[in-house]
């Protein structure tokens, strides 16, 4: 199936917290219950994503980022080479407590600008870790623009999805 099947994984809402003294972050109960720790894994991986944002992937929708970037020619690009060094590179794996914490590398926290008031975001298949105030001049300036946004997004999907060779096609006859 393409790189557009369904997620099996959706991650919504936005939830305030703040980061102990101990670089702890508790991860929201609603959030902890939509993951299936049976198909997704245990913890997170843990990195700093695009536009500078710390994003959770649970270890199965980690995995799912990797075939993008095997393409032997894309291999042979030093931009995507430096792109993978950055993102596994400096990947963590985090684990969960009992409690629903998760301890997120000091550098991580630093990379991401968070120091102690944090906005968790559930973006589909992965949680955003926002900086507050951050998070807060984000929504100020962007939710105005929603409708434009959505309509962006629906047309790159539905590029995307006129992309890809039907399944049916792949078919010998």
């Amino acid at each position: 199936m393409g790189s557009l099947e369904s997620p099996t994984l959706v991650l919504s809402g936005e939830y305030l917290h703040a980061v102990d003294a101990k670089s702890r972050l508790t991860i929201p109960a609603k959030l902890r219950e939509t993951i299936d720790t049976e198909k997704e894994g245990e913890g997170f991986f843990a990195f700093i994503d695009f536009d500078g944002v710390l994003c959770l992937y649970t270890p199965a929708a980690y995995e799912r980022l990797a075939p993008m970037l095997v393409d032997s020619e894309l291999r042979a690009a030093k931009e995507v080479r430096d792109y993978k060094r950055l993102r596994y590179g400096l990947a963590e794996h985090v684990e969960v407590d009992r409690l629903g914490r998760v301890l997120i590398p000091e550098k991580l926290l630093a990379r991401g600008g968070i120091q102690k008031e944090c906005a968790i975001v559930g973006c589909q298949d992965h949680l955003e870790i926002w900086e507050r105030e951050r998070w807060d001049a984000f929504v100020k300036i962007r939710l105005p623009e929603h409708d434009a946004l959505a309509v962006r997004a629906m047309e790159l999907a539905e590029s995307r999805a006129a992309e890809e060779p039907d399944e049916m096609d792949e078919q010998p006859t």
